[in-house]
Parts: C-alpha cells; structure tokens; sequence
C-alpha cells in the first residue's frame, strides 16, 4: 500500500490537503479530506452589530465573496422580519449580482483552477497513441490550457489562449459587477432589506455590453457555436434526450470533418466544451462516437454505493413575477433554480431545512452533541495541540472542516447537483445516457459539463434579469432600524457558485449577534467523515479511483496522481470557506506531492 498525499489542494490558496493509500494496481481504497486551520468567523462575529454581516462575512473568501454578502443579507432580512418586504427591483438586483459572480467564477475554475491539468504530459503519451489525430488533439490541450509558467522536458511553453482570454472575462465580469457593488472582491451592496444602490439606465447598458463582450469570448472559445443557438438547443430544449442529442449530432458533425483533416483548433469549431466532450469521456468519446481512446473522465470520480450519497440544492436566484418579498425557507417554485434534495438514486424529494445538520466526531470541535442544526450550532475548537493530529487515520479527528448531512446523508452540492434537480435538459439528459449505458452518471466528467452548462443557464436569465426585469432606479429598499432585530433569528439560503451556502444569526436582547453560523459548499463536498463513520462526497469520489490518468493507461504513476487532481478539484473547492487562517510561521511549503 502506498500513501500519496497532494498538499494544497487547489491552485489559489492552501488549507487542505489530499490523503490516500494505493494499492499496487493503482487504485486509492482510503482517502481522507483535511482541513488544515479553523476558520473561525463564527466566533468573529459574535457580539457584534447583526447588519454588519453582509460585510464581514465576505470576508470570509476573496473568490465568493458576493455570495457570502447575499446569503447573509438573506439572513438578516429574516432577522429583521422584512424578508416579506423586500422590493422586486432589489430581489432583482441581487440575482444579476450573483449572476455576474457565477459566470466568473465558473469561467476561473473551468480554465485557471482546473482546466490545467488537461495540458499534463500524461496526455500527450496517451493520446500519441491515437497518431496524428491524437497528436493533433493534444496540441490543442496544450495551446489552450497551459497555465502561466508552465516547463516540459526543460522546456517553456506560453499559457493557453483559452487560459488567457478567460482572465480577461474574468476581470470584465468584475468591472461589471463594480458598477452596481462600488467593487470586486467584497462587494458593498447587499444590506438588509434590500441592496443600497439603484442602478441607472446606463449602468444597465454598460453591464449588457460587457455581458455580451464575455459572450464573445464563449462563441469564440468555449462553443465555437453561438452562445444563443447552444440554449437554444440545450437549455431550452424541448426534452432531455433532444438536448443531448443535439450535443452527439454537433460532436459527430465536427469529428466527421476534422478526423481527416488532423484540425481540431478553435477556428475548425471545436470550442472548448466540444473538445473535453469527445475526448474526456470513455462513453461519449469511445463507445458512442467510436474514438478509439479517451481520457476516461467518466470512470473516475463516481459513487459506489448510491445510498450513502444525496444531491443537495437550497434554490437560487429570485423570481421576479413573483414581485416584492419571498420566503426565507426558499420553496422550490420560489426561485429560479429551485431547492431539493435528490438520493443517490436520483429520486427527488422536496427540501426541508429542518434536516441539515453539522456532525463533529471526526473535526478538531469540542461539543458533547456530535449532530446539531445549524440554527443550534457551536464552534467551540480544541485548544489542546497534543491532541490535533492529523496523521492517525480515519477512525480520529483528522480535519477542521464539520461534516453537514442532510437527514443523516452527505451530500454533493454544486452545479450537478442543482442541473439535475432543476430538471435541465442537457444535464438531465446526459444523466439518462449514463444510466442507460450501465454508468454512474455523476463522476469527473458530468461534473464538469455541468459547470460548463450552467454558464449558459446564467447568460440566458442574466439578460432577462437585465432587459425585462430590473426597472432603472426603482426602489430598492425597505427602511430597518437595529432595534428590529432584538432577541430575534435569521436563516439565509442560496447557493454559491460551488454550491449550497446557509447562513444562521441570532440576536439577544440589546440586538447584538450571540450566534452566527455558515455551512458552506466546500464543507459539504470536503467535509471528513460524519458521525456514522460515512465519508464526505470527496472521500466517497476518490474511493476506488485510479490514481493515474484515464484509468492508469500509462501503468501506475505514483508521482502524477491525476485521479486525486481531477476528482478533488471538480468539486471547484474553495478551500478559505471552510478553512481560513493566516500561517505566519512559514513552517506550510508551497506545494507538496508526498508518496510514502
């Protein structure tokens, strides 16, 4: 048995680190998710004024901080007891705040976060395989995702045109979002009851233009068809097998031109999502197009035991027609993208609140009670260091990420999951192929589509929200006064860009926060294991994947664990969320790939 450790995990900050064993044939049959640091915002906000959550609580990541500010002002909009009251135009503005953060965010995780390990040298041996054609399609990885500073064999490369140009959108979406939030990150303008700033007509022109700029990028880049005619035929399709149909018959249409011409570049129509669609998957690629090599993506990353497992959305994005005010335990024909809960049998069920709970048997906590509702939550860390250990395997603490479970079941949070519990027909449908062929149809591969789908999803109701919904200068507010919130409690429920994201507050008498609590996305995918000994959806996913990419087609590379990179990365972690402190001891390396 071999123990392989990667050590950070993501590529923008620390915090968490990967730990597995693998067996001789190369494939993980223990992992642990750990969390290095305690948080600790809930013990930052307590005593302090309820309204200043909206703000303080984004600080809690730089990468989705907007989603943190409307979540809490969610909350603090039930606190308060005017949740009932918030104006359309309000509820409207903090879906296209939220709407710009999630096409950015998605675009960063697609090509800056995880889109770079497609350009490994693991792939141009296994695709040289495949000759001219896979040399071709290799070439292409390597020109589109090879992140900035990137060396082969002693060799320099530049990054990747899609690589690059997704920073450029990157950062437009973030000027869009300053003109109605003063700035990005940490945005100033959600408040409770409502947002502080009524955007003007040109305020409105001026983030259309940059949308549409963005959409530029995506026809030409990531489609290679029109933004419109892929939602039109995807999203807006009039069934699941119809949409993903469409996506064979385009996959088919453009093989059948570039097998013989050896061109698989952006100008021949293969857009990056066509591109990772034929050849990242055993399914699609190999058995339904008749390629004869792939990267297998569908085969790692998926759940052996569907009762051990559940998909978890809490509903986003208000509805406009539904006018002013909305329910704060957010019913699934309340919001855009609704709230449920699915099995790992997929069968759905309506949400319900009162089944969330954080378990803390396997987490660096001090509590007698190992589940407890959030609305009931400690955090109370373990102040002995003899008795942090990270090192003494699963039966132990090993992590200071809680476990959230929603009646008793982890849960997979993030755009899959909310994609096939809205019923999305692309998503839906790919689903039912999966299945049909005898796959698990959540692993790698799925997971990344979706992400990929629900930028689409976003453009088509961002410019609804932007073009019909929001009437320049309206009222955006509701007045409030801190005695509203005296001996009160508040629950916010959205979804971030990685996921389900809640926020819980309580207020004594004098109105001052005594209790502030906030589950987030990447403590449901990265969580340890919860009180019944169940891993976390991370641990479940890299349980029984092979450590070397597509199903070790090269042999066992210990020293090259692609399954963990791609398996733990396409939940998008977003690691400060659910861990998040400054080490001033320098005593944590950069980077750290460990085989013992």
């Amino acid at each position: 048995m071999v123990q392989v450790t990667v050590d950070p995990l993501t590529r923008i900050e620390g915090h968490y680190r990967i730990n597995t064993e693998v067996n001789g044939e190369g494939v993980i049959t223990e992992a642990q998710s750990n969390g290095l640091q305690l948080r600790g915002f809930e013990r930052l906000l307590q005593h302090q004024d309820p309204r200043d959550a909206a703000l303080l609580s984004q600080r809690i990541c730089g990468v989705c901080p907007v989603c943190h500010g409307i979540t809490a002002a969610n909350a603090l909009d039930e606190l308060f007891g005017v949740a009932g009251e918030v104006p359309k135009n309000a509820l409207v503005v903090r879906n296209i705040h939220q709407g710009l953060n999630y096409i950015a965010s998605h675009a960063a995780h697609i090509y800056v976060l995880w889109g770079p390990d497609l350009a490994n040298p693991a792939y141009r041996d296994i695709l040289a395989k495949y000759g001219d054609v896979g040399n071709a399609v290799w070439k292409e990885l390597q020109g589109r995702f090879t992140p900035l500073i990137s060396q082969l064999n002693g060799t320099s490369y530049p990054a990747g045109s899609s690589y690059l140009g997704a920073i450029v959108e990157f950062r437009r979406l973030h000027d869009a979002i300053s003109l109605i939030a003063a700035k990005m990150p940490h945005p100033v303008l959600q408040h409770v009851g409502g947002v502080v700033y009524s955007p003007t007509v040109a305020d409105i022109g001026q983030i259309v233009s940059y949308v549409s700029k963005t959409m530029e990028f995506v026809e030409a880049f990531t489609l290679g068809i029109s933004p419109d005619t892929w939602v039109a035929n995807t999203y807006k399709a009039s069934s699941p097998q119809k949409a993903a149909n469409f996506v064979l018959n385009h996959l088919r249409e453009l093989l059948n031109k570039s097998l013989t011409s050896k061109d698989f570049s952006h100008s021949a129509g293969w857009g990056d999502v066509p591109l990772f669609a034929a050849f990242g998957s055993e399914l699609i690629g190999e058995k339904l197009l008749g390629l004869p090599i792939s990267m297998k993506m569908d085969l790692a990353g998926a759940y052996k035991d569907p009762n051990k497992i559940g998909f978890l959305s809490y509903g986003v994005f208000f509805k406009p027609e539904k006018g002013d005010g909305y329910d704060p335990t957010s019913p699934a024909d309340s919001r855009v993208i609704p709230s449920g809960y699915m099995d790992g049998n997929f069968k759905l069920e309506k949400f319900d609140y009162k089944k969330i709970s954080e378990s803390t048997r396997h987490a660096f906590y001090i509590d007698n009670v190992e589940d407890r509702p959030p609305w009931n939550g400690v955090t109370v860390p373990e102040g002995d260091p003899g008795k942090i250990d990270y090192t003494k395997g699963s039966a132990s603490r090993y992590s200071w990420a809680k476990a959230p479970n929603y009646n008793g079941i982890p849960c997979e949070v993030g755009p899959l999951a909310r994609m096939i519990i809205m019923g999305e027909p692309l998503v839906t449908g790919l689903v039912k192929t999966f299945q049909d062929n005898g796959y698990y149809p959540v692993n790698n591969y799925t997971r990344m589509v979706a992400r990929m789908q629900e930028i689409l999803v976003l453009y088509s109701e961002l410019m609804k929200w932007l073009t019909q919904d929001l009437e320049a200068g309206g009222k955006v507010a509701v007045h409030t006064e801190l005695s509203m919130a005296k001996s009160s409690a508040g629950m916010g429920l959205w979804e971030a860009p990685r996921g389900a994201l809640g926020h819980w507050i309580a207020t004594g008498p004098d109105s001052m926060v005594t209790l502030y609590q906030a589950v987030v996305p990447s403590t449901w995918n990265l969580a340890p294991r919860n009180s019944q000994d169940i891993p976390s959806p991370v641990e479940q996913a890299l349980i029984g994947t092979k450590i070397s990419a597509a199903e070790n087609a090269l042999g066992v590379d210990y020293s090259n664990p692609l399954g963990i990179l791609h398996t733990a990365r396409s939940y998008d972690p977003c690691l400060a969320c659910a861990v998040h402190t400054i080490d001033k001891t320098g005593k944590h390396p950069d980077y750290t790939i460990k085989v013992l």
